[in-house]
């Protein structure tokens, strides 16, 4: 009886030596300097990237805007290196011909034959009626000055002796066609201008794209009424005078009268302050009965309670 104590002390050890030998797992210690550090760098190398990042793209802006200005320079040349010729297509000027002694030999008995035979030299959507002739007229000769750009619009320009009421009057047209290798297009129809002269110069203006139309009445009205003044400015000034209402002035010295500017073909596109407006407006060659329909578009900027034209085009 007395061994049982000391068996207990026994078994007592055993398990005390036996919880010593096991060896409790070692507890992860977090170091936080290092973590911070990784953080950081970590946060150095993004931003770094995306320096990086901008900068490429402001150098790929850069190379592009310099292709453009260069695009822009190289067709520049190629139209000055083309104005005053025909060497487009030698049959430019035999098209543009039978074109303009179509178009200018009217009889208003033969009204609609009229239209059958102009129709198929004009784009799809440049439609013609017998109500743009109202006047007997014949072409007597036509001689082309030579073809250059406006707008990247192919145009060529014809001297033309027109036999109205058995009198006959001297003008100048400018023709904007189109071309794809040997098919042609006439894309607007003829307006009176000034003559180029012998290095064939380009002129700047060009048309804007179609926008939306402007829903203030009163700023349409305005508008209007400026397009009406600017008009009749237009065809009875000296380019001199037009450089007051015009950045590239340009004026046909009473070469034609107005005779009238259509509302209902009027549009006004763009803003209040930059409004475009496109419209068709009847002439008369100064002197004679030839009647003429042009269209007009002008790119203007509200100056006080009027208008400044910045871009000027006829089709």
């Amino acid at each position: 009886m007395r061994g049982l104590p000391k068996l207990k002390t026994n078994f007592e050890y055993k398990m005390r030596k036996k919880i010593k030998s096991e060896k409790l797992p070692k507890s992860h210690i977090v170091d936080l300097r290092r973590v911070r550090l990784v953080f950081f760098i970590g946060l150095i190398v993004v931003i770094a990237y995306c320096v990086l990042l901008v900068f490429r793209t402001g150098s790929v802006i850069k190379q592009n805007h310099t292709l453009k200005e260069q695009v822009v320079k190289l067709n520049t040349k190629l139209d000055k290196s083309s104005a005053g010729t025909t060497s487009y297509n030698p049959i430019v000027g035999q098209y543009l011909g039978a074109f303009i002694t179509n178009y200018y030999t009217f009889s208003t008995d033969k009204s609609s034959e009229w239209v059958k035979s102009v129709q198929p030299y004009l784009a799809k959507d440049l439609l013609v009626t017998n109500s743009l002739n109202t006047t007997n007229s014949k072409l007597v000769k036509a001689k082309m000055n030579g073809v250059f750009t406006v707008d990247s619009v192919r145009t060529a320009q014809f001297e033309i002796t027109l036999s109205v009421n058995d009198k006959q009057s001297d003008l100048v047209v400018n023709v904007p066609y189109a071309q794809d290798n040997d098919k042609l297009t006439v894309v607007g129809l003829p307006y009176v201008a000034n003559a180029i002269d012998s290095v064939g110069q380009v002129a700047s203006s060009r048309f804007s794209k179609i926008g939306k139309q402007v829903n203030d009445s009163e700023v349409r009205e305005r508008v209007q009424k400026f397009t009406k003044q600017f008009a009749q400015k237009y065809v009875s000034s000296s380019t001199k005078d037009m450089s007051l209402l015009m950045s590239n002035p340009v004026g046909l010295n009473g070469a034609v009268d107005l005779v009238s500017l259509d509302d209902s073909s009027m549009r006004v596109t763009g803003s209040e302050s930059n409004p475009v407006v496109t419209a068709q407006m009847t002439v008369q060659i100064h002197d004679t009965d030839i009647k003429q329909v042009q269209t007009i578009r002008l790119e203007l900027k509200k100056q006080s309670a009027t208008y400044f034209v910045t871009k000027f085009l006829q089709a």
